[in-house]
């Protein structure tokens, strides 16, 4: 280096910055594009979701119709009518003809869901067989006699055979008159 002249030496610098100024341009790039990346997936799902909810918006004619069709199936009670005696016997009575023994429940405290009132019902010893239980929850799904809802289940093998025993938390779904 040395033996390099004044001219050559400030020639090999312009060289070496040039060659910095490039790596710092192509390491700039290179980060960016990532984030262009993130950015550009960004985009798409809040495109996405943006487009799902205009769709949405678009359908709400169809929705709130389809909400007051199940409003006016949904049984009705009297102000201040206690409900949980209807709502123990319509299970009870569906328990019965799909074989499922109940041998402790309790009606809960009524909810208030915006217009609608739910009961829960714990169910904290029942038995049956399998295809017993599953007929019973789809009947309580699918009756036209209320609205029933599981909310959760659990259950373990009996100690009879092909049984089994567990519990269950039952909503039933009402409105009241004004």
């Amino acid at each position: 280096m040395n033996t390099m002249s004044l001219k050559e030496k400030a020639a090999l610098a312009t060289v070496m910055m040039v060659l910095l100024y490039a790596v710092a341009v192509a390491l700039w790039f290179t980060s960016q594009s990532a984030a262009w990346a993130k950015a550009a997936k960004t985009y798409a799902r809040a495109k996405a979701t943006y487009e799902s909810e205009y769709r949405l918006i678009a359908e709400k004619a169809k929705w709130n119709q389809a909400y007051e069709d199940e409003k006016a199936l949904m049984p009705t009670f009297e102000a201040g009518k206690a409900t949980d005696t209807t709502w123990l016997g319509k299970m009870d009575a569906l328990a019965a003809k799909h074989h499922i023994s109940i041998s402790q429940r309790q009606s809960g405290k009524e909810v208030e869901s915006g217009e609608v009132l739910e009961l829960p019902i714990e169910v904290r010893s029942w038995e049956g067989a399998l295809e017993s239980l599953v007929k019973f929850m789809h009947e309580l799904e699918n009756t036209d006699e209320g609205m029933f809802d599981i909310r959760s289940i659990s259950f373990k093998p009996s100690s009879k055979k092909g049984y089994l025993k567990g519990s269950f938390t039952l909503t039933c779904a009402y409105m009241r008159e004004k």
